[in-house]
């Protein structure tokens, strides 16, 4: 097995695929990752034409060595909590797998935030782990407080702050499951990659990039 490696190369998933096909267009955008991590969605959009991208990311050494991988991007130092950009910044906000890793609680001040930073009619794209029995159990971080969220939360949070719900969709199944079990496993116990990962990365892209209906993952696209 092959040492564990952090590059986009090695870390490009059908989730991350999916996630940015669920944008939409973002050519001439101006757009802000929050959770940036190692770049991958700035490689995307600067590819696809965008105008702008800024990434930020509370860890310093995520965001420097994201700014190696994608010298296109701009990529700060901030959290969903505390967006460091101006009022009415950007046509296009994306949050990937970030809301759950928030204090509970302080979902709404997040997405206030965003709300705050995105231009009027500009757009929200969001993604988490959906709430569904079978995810939960088998997220062995679930039970030390990795939360779950169903459509119901989400389009309850997102409408007091004054998003209209645009698009949602649940993507992700079985081999999506056993992925996250197995990187728990071999990431941080071996330093290694997972056994037969590019049989397991092609039934990830079929989940969500081909299959219409999943348990693992929740996309909410929003317009403020």
């Amino acid at each position: 097995m092959k040492k564990f490696n952090s590059s986009i190369k090695e870390r490009l998933t059908g989730r991350h695929k999916y996630s940015f096909k669920f944008c939409g267009d973002v050519k001439g955008k101006e757009i802000l990752d929050v959770g940036s991590s190692y770049g991958w969605f700035e490689k995307f959009t600067i590819r696809a034409g965008c105008k702008s991208v800024v990434g930020i990311e509370p860890e310093e050494k995520l965001f420097y060595e994201a700014q190696k991988e994608v010298p296109g991007a701009m990529f700060k130092k901030g959290s969903a909590l505390y967006i460091p950009a101006k009022d009415q910044s950007f046509d296009l906000v994306v949050m990937f797998d970030v809301i759950e890793h928030i204090p509970k609680g302080t979902e709404m001040i997040a997405l206030k935030e965003i709300k705050r930073v995105l231009k009027p009619r500009g757009t929200l794209v969001m993604s988490t782990d959906f709430s569904f029995w079978l995810a939960k159990i088998m997220d062995p971080a679930w039970y030390f407080g990795h939360r779950h969220y169903n459509e119901k939360q989400l389009n309850r949070m997102l409408k007091k702050v004054g998003f209209k719900i645009e698009k949602i969709e649940k993507r992700g199944g079985f081999f999506e499951m056993i992925s996250a079990i197995l990187l728990y496993i071999f990431k941080w116990i071996f330093r290694r990659e997972v056994p037969f990962k590019k049989f397991l990365e092609q039934k990830r892209d079929e989940e969500y990039l081909i299959k219409k209906d999943g348990f693992m993952t929740i996309f909410v696209k929003a317009i403020c």
